[in-house]
């Protein structure tokens, strides 16, 4: 799980509460086994590492709209990308 603790607290529609906490931001679900160690890229802003108990090793990023809180009618090029 990732979550965003700046978002404790923070209303919510019922809708939404049934997909958990404001501070939950994002379920990493493509493990089978425990994770048992994850580390952030210094180098690639929102990726991840994990690895789990079976010794499977993933490298995945979050979608820019899970981190970004963007309108839905921003246009593209008005949206700031991580460096």
């Amino acid at each position: 799980h990732v979550w965003d603790l700046s978002k404790i607290g923070e209303d919510q529609s019922a809708e939404d509460a049934e997909d958990g906490p404001p501070e939950l931001l994002f379920i990493h679900g493509g493990h089978t086994a425990k994770i048992s160690d994850f580390s952030w890229n210094p180098n690639e802003a929102w990726v991840v590492c994990s690895v789990s108990e079976d010794n499977i090793l993933q490298v995945w990023q979050m979608a820019d709209n899970i981190y970004n809180e963007v309108e839905e009618d921003t246009p593209a090029e008005m949206v700031e990308r991580p460096m």
